[in-house]
């Protein structure tokens, strides 16, 4: 390559960048900041919020005042969205050789993303824009993916202590990230396979669990100092077990007190059923089909979470002599913890069926939006990404490329699973791994294009 054809490649990865600075701090200047139904718990800093966004509002609270604060937030935000967009497919465009159409695409696909949940999504606003976990969190899954293909197809130790640390600081931002270690693992089993001796691939195995491990203490050691300078008390946040509680409410019956042996336990969960039927807010009030009883799970997902287990529990442990604040939270943590733990094996079929309706309206809600229309597209697109990704696994010149294809379809499977099984799967959840799939998509498409044209070239 000459000094001018390396220039103009120098001059395009900047102009990539300026679009990418440009587009998203356009969104911000126009729609400004944008609060969510968890924002004020950020804000707050209530103990059931991890620390990591909290103390990111604290400090620019602390730098910028209250009337300014929000702004420089969103601000920053959207910088790092950019830089997170931009340097995702510059990476992606150096490791694959691809041409400056290819990397346009790419960032065509971050951009289409963004204008969706601008434009198109209920919640009205790009993630970027709001004060919520997910203003931070997505630019970081960004960054943690292609740390993690470095991680596992060059064998980079360096990428994977850094994500490894990016992990443990994605999981002090939000619970639902420590998919990220499930996602490095499996990574690393299905992307080593067959690439060296048995003895070398079990021993990374190992490391990389271990690895998992220590970064999941040091997260866990993250919140309990967090909780101890704030409120004294060296513990994880609270009513992480509401979650699980709400799907075991919805699956169960008014009956179910029966299998309940602590008595002042028992005489909640049946007044707890008791406000459920009121609000219709159970298995027994959906409709027949997997569409119908996703919908109303999703529906009644926070009118159970938040309108009745929400203060109901802590204030029943107040009742009962426990003291105001983590004390009664962490009771009302325990009680959700035997009413979960004594009704589970009993309504595992019911918790199944609703489970299954999460999984698929979480697959199509990470590739789409959930209708009639979309849900076919949906199912198109994955067949499509997965005749790519086994094509390219065949052909020995985009091995690669299809190895990057299962790392992404691995982390929407993993994201889908686990989420389901905690919580409903809505886009907020999901959006994540949406720009990777179309971004892999692109990249697998257009390494078999050029194995084609390759091909053709020779013939000649």
């Amino acid at each position: 390559m000459d000094k001018k054809e390396k220039d103009k490649k120098i001059d395009a990865r900047w102009i990539r960048l300026a679009c990418c600075v440009v587009f998203y701090l356009a969104f911000c200047f126009v729609f400004g900041v944008q609060m969510g139904a968890d924002s004020r718990g950020y804000i707050n800093m209530v103990s059931a919020r991890e620390p990591v966004y909290p103390l990111f509002l604290w400090a620019f609270r602390s730098l910028f005042g209250e009337n300014l604060y929000l702004w420089i937030v969103i601000i920053l935000q959207n910088l790092i969205m950019a830089a997170a967009g931009w340097w995702s497919t510059e990476e992606l465009g150096k490791r694959f050789s691809l041409p400056g159409i290819v990397q346009a695409g790419m960032i065509a696909v971050h951009f289409g993303v963004a204008c969706i949940c601008q434009f198109l999504a209920e919640r009205g606003a790009i993630y970027s824009n709001m004060i919520m976990t997910e203003g931070i969190t997505i630019s970081m899954w960004l960054f943690f993916m292609i740390l993690l293909f470095r991680a596992v197809l060059d064998r980079d130790k360096k990428a994977a202590v850094v994500a490894l640390l990016l992990a443990a600081v994605m999981m002090d931002t939000r619970k639902q990230m420590a998919v990220g270690y499930i996602t490095i693992c499996a990574a690393m089993f299905f992307g080593r396979m067959g690439k060296e001796t048995p003895g070398r691939y079990w021993k990374g195995l190992l490391v990389t669990v271990c690895g998992c491990v220590l970064s999941i203490l040091l997260a866990m050691g993250g919140t309990r100092l967090y909780n101890y300078v704030l409120r004294g008390n060296f513990a994880q946040n609270t009513r992480d077990m509401n979650l699980v509680l709400t799907t075991t409410l919805y699956a169960a019956d008014k009956e179910d007190a029966t299998l309940i042996e602590e008595e002042s336990v028992r005489e909640l969960f049946v007044l707890t059923m008791e406000k459920l039927e009121e609000t219709e807010s159970n298995y027994r009030f959906a409709g027949s089909g997997w569409r119908a009883l996703e919908e109303h799970y999703e529906n009644h997902f926070d009118v159970i979470t938040i309108d009745t287990t929400g203060h109901l529990y802590i204030d029943y442990a107040v009742e009962r002599g426990f003291a105001e604040g983590i004390e009664a939270e962490q009771e009302a943590d325990r009680m959700s913890a035997v009413i979960v733990r004594s009704l589970f094996a009993d309504n595992l079929g019911t918790y199944l069926r609703i489970y299954g309706a999460s999984i698929l309206n979480g697959l199509i809600n990470t590739v789409a939006k959930r209708s009639s229309l979309l849900d076919w597209y949906a199912l198109a697109a994955y067949i499509g990404y997965i005749a790519l990704m086994l094509m390219c696994l065949r052909k020995e010149a985009c091995r690669t490329e299809g190895m990057v294809g299962v790392f992404v379809l691995l982390a929407v499977l993993i994201n889908v699973g686990v989420a389901a099984a905690l919580i409903f799967c809505q886009t907020r959840y999901m959006i994540y791994n949406m720009a990777l799939f179309y971004v892999a998509g692109i990249l697998m498409l257009w390494k078999i294009i050029a194995a084609i044209r390759g091909t053709e070239k020779q013939k000649r």
